[in-house]
């Protein structure tokens, strides 16, 4: 993997073992597993994220759980004022804040990014 020249070889050496084995253990595509390449030699972790979410475990979100779900967003805003844009992506933030998208608790929800 060609990594960007300022990134430290031991800090390459780890980053290159663990997306190695992070690709081999985790299902992904071909876009996927590009865009996890891509952060990987820009000297970021696979277990971290570019918007600094973190699991309610107090761990970093893995980068490719935010990918996929900025993709989901992109894919469903695609054609969307920047009004709908907003308040489609903020259903995921907060049901109750909107009258139009609530959930019955019996209803099921599926999301793609699970």
């Amino acid at each position: 993997m060609k990594f960007n020249k300022y990134i430290p070889l031991e800090t390459r050496m780890l980053l290159e073992r663990q997306y190695k084995e992070y690709i081999k253990e985790t299902p992904m595509t071909d876009k996927e597993k590009h865009a996890v390449r891509e952060w990987v030699k820009n000297g970021n972790s696979v277990y971290e994220n570019s918007c600094d979410a973190w699991a309610e475990s107090r761990v970093p979100i893995e980068f490719l759980t935010i990918y996929r779900e900025e993709e989901y967003l992109r894919a469903q805003t695609k054609g969307m004022s920047v009004e709908e844009a907003e308040r489609f992506s903020s259903v995921d933030r907060s049901l109750d804040d909107n009258d139009d998208y609530s959930i019955d608790s019996d209803q099921e929800v599926n999301l793609p990014f699970e």
